[in-house]
């Protein structure tokens, strides 16, 4: 992804999955954010690093996009972790909430926090109702004021 194109707008996510110990999954969850709805790597989205750690059992997936699609990418990620994440048999000594924890929304390049937190009120929608699919998102929480 190149920033250096006239007027892309950068965010990253740091999606946090519940799962390091098998390194296929934690590619498979990354590789999905990766990938348009037809199946064709999307060209303004980058997994920029994965951390995965083997006590907690809990990996890192930073996501780098346009604001535009960076909430896309994120939801075909947690597809993938609902689909592939066992939390009946998950260990680690990390407490999780689900099968992806956290959904922190960070601005890199000319977009506004304010944007961030629209994207992130996107999942807080999904919060009530899919605790039985393990997420959680605290990307709401200490948002700004909607615009």
């Amino acid at each position: 992804m190149s920033s250096s194109r006239p007027g892309l707008r950068l965010t990253a996510c740091l999606l946090n999955i519940s799962e390091a110990r098998r390194k296929y999954i934690v590619e498979n969850v990354a590789k999905a954010a990766l990938l348009e709805k037809n199946g064709q790597k999307h060209h303004e989205v980058s997994v920029l690093n994965i951390f995965s750690d083997q006590d907690y059992n809990r990996s890192v997936i930073t996501i780098a996009a346009s604001v535009e699609e960076l909430g896309n990418s994120i939801l075909a990620a947690c597809v993938e972790a609902f689909r592939s994440i066992d939390m009946e048999v998950q260990e680690g000594i990390h407490p999780c909430l689900g099968a992806v924890d956290l959904i922190p929304i960070y601005p890199l390049s000319g977009v506004r926090v304010e944007e961030c937190g629209a994207v992130a009120r996107r999942f807080h929608v999904w919060e009530p109702v899919s605790l039985k699919h393990g997420l959680v998102s605290h990307a709401h929480r200490n948002l700004p004021e909607k615009d």
